[in-house]
């Protein structure tokens, strides 16, 4: 074979083998230069996500969102109620509450400033003279078929308990749109209740896309109290939105029996 076509049959015969070798050393380079932007990436939007990187805070205004609705003034103290419940869910979170996990106080109040899902919302509601204490405990004396007996009862736990609380507001307050997209029908000091078991109390601000911020207790690792978590679906949707009314303060029996809600403690 004349020398110049052995060159030519060599070059060709490991040519593919040089584009492959050349090939897997590009691709190494990628992936090494890629998988650290992944992981940054996951790893900002997950600090994102849970409120460890800041979110703008807007005004509901900015979107023609109504700051109230009519003015209710259970305690009578010349204050929207819904601005009462804001301040006292502000005032309790103020004190930096830790979470744990669902107990019993003597008394009823968690002591040592702890606090589990459903105190934002008790602490918020005493603000504006709506004592849950009081309220659930007489509902379930008058109505106990309408209440789980798969969750903790007790004078001194049942109005802490989320399931409980959202079993009082269905049957007392007033249902609002589930949907947080329609911004215009929620409002400061409104009362949320989710799928998997939480509860939180709506906040003055919205964030860019007019979504409310929430004030809620999940975690004792939490980024702050005030986040903007609702459009993350992280607690499972959204299934009870309620605005307090004169009719929470006259718990009645019923003889109509409320579907008993699942939920795992």
């Amino acid at each position: 074979m004349p020398p110049t076509l052995s060159l030519l049959l060599s070059l060709t015969l490991s040519t593919p083998v040089l584009w492959y070798n050349l090939s897997m050393r590009s691709l190494r380079r990628i992936i090494i230069f890629i998988t650290p932007l992944l992981v940054l990436g996951f790893i900002i939007s997950t600090l994102y996500k849970w409120n460890y990187i800041p979110h703008q805070q807007r005004l509901p205004g900015e979107f023609g969102i109504p700051e109230l609705g009519p003015n209710i003034d259970i305690n009578g103290n010349h204050i929207n109620d819904a601005k009462d419940i804001f301040q006292g869910a502000v005032d309790y979170v103020a004190l930096k509450p830790t979470w744990e996990p669902l107990k019993e106080y003597s008394g009823g109040w968690p002591a040592g400033n702890h606090g589990s899902n459903g105190d934002v919302v008790a602490y918020a509601l005493k603000n504006a003279g709506i004592d849950l204490q009081v309220l659930i405990n007489q509902d379930i004396e008058k109505n106990p078929d309408v209440y789980s007996d798969s969750v903790p009862q007790g004078k001194d736990i049942s109005f802490r308990v989320v399931e409980n609380q959202r079993t009082y507001f269905s049957r007392y307050a007033e249902a609002h749109d589930n949907d947080y997209n329609n911004t215009k029908d929620w409002q400061m000091g409104d009362i949320v209740f989710f799928e998997k078991n939480h509860a939180a109390v709506v906040a003055d601000k919205v964030n860019g896309n007019g979504v409310r911020f929430i004030i809620h207790l999940f975690w004792e690792h939490q980024a702050g109290y005030f986040q903007d978590v609702l459009e993350t679906n992280a607690w499972g949707k959204v299934v009870g939105h309620y605005r307090v009314s004169q009719t929470m303060l006259n718990p009645k029996t019923d003889s109509k029996k409320t579907a008993k809600y699942v939920v795992n403690y």
